[in-house]
């Protein structure tokens, strides 16, 4: 059998770190800049955002009223009103 010279093994091993330090500085890299680029989706909520307010609905009549195309304050100041066939 054949074996390797120890000068050969240590360079080997030499060149399979450096790879694996490179790896490992490469994916340091990336973590930061992944970090940078996400960190507004990290940070905590300063205040509630204004889409979890609830709104406040107004009463039937002006619901029914804008469904059928038709002002609720017209309707209630007495005016008459003309839906659309």
């Amino acid at each position: 059998m054949r074996t390797t010279s120890p000068v050969l093994a240590r360079r080997f091993r030499d060149i399979v770190a450096r790879v694996g330090a490179a790896f490992r500085e490469q994916r340091t890299i990336d973590a930061q800049r992944a970090l940078q680029r996400y960190r507004h989706l990290l940070a905590q909520p300063r205040d509630t955002s204004l889409l979890n307010e609830i709104i406040p609905v107004s009463n039937e009549e002006d619901i029914s009223g804008n469904a059928h195309r038709s002002d609720a304050c017209e309707r209630a100041a007495g005016h008459p009103t003309f839906e659309r066939a």
